[in-house]
């Protein structure tokens, strides 16, 4: 499990996924929560893509966490569904949202 927490954006969205790609050699299974990200560039979205890209290299599933902000992007960025977003968000992400994400 990794947990991210902050903000995901064009400073840091490759460290992002090197930090999965060193971690995730020798798993079976990843579980990326981003439940605590407070910003979530577009870039953040090309990031996720990659550990998508590195979990099937190295033959690992994995499941992505995300709050409002995350899935508020990729709403727009992956509306086919393409990562594997988990169906909904907890009470906990309701709870954690900021009053402009209810």
């Amino acid at each position: 499990m990794v947990t991210i927490e902050g903000e995901i954006d064009a400073t840091n969205d490759r460290a992002l996924a090197r930090y999965v790609e060193r971690h995730v050699v020798g798993c079976t299974h990843l579980v990326l929560d981003l439940r605590l990200v407070e910003f979530f560039g577009t870039a953040g979205f090309a990031a996720l893509h990659n550990v998508n890209v590195i979990c099937t290299d190295h033959s690992a599933t994995w499941v992505l966490q995300a709050g409002a902000r995350v899935r508020r992007v990729l709403a727009i960025c992956d509306p086919a569904g393409v990562l594997p977003l988990e169906e909904s968000p907890s009470g906990s992400d309701h709870r954690n949202a900021g009053t402009r994400d209810r």
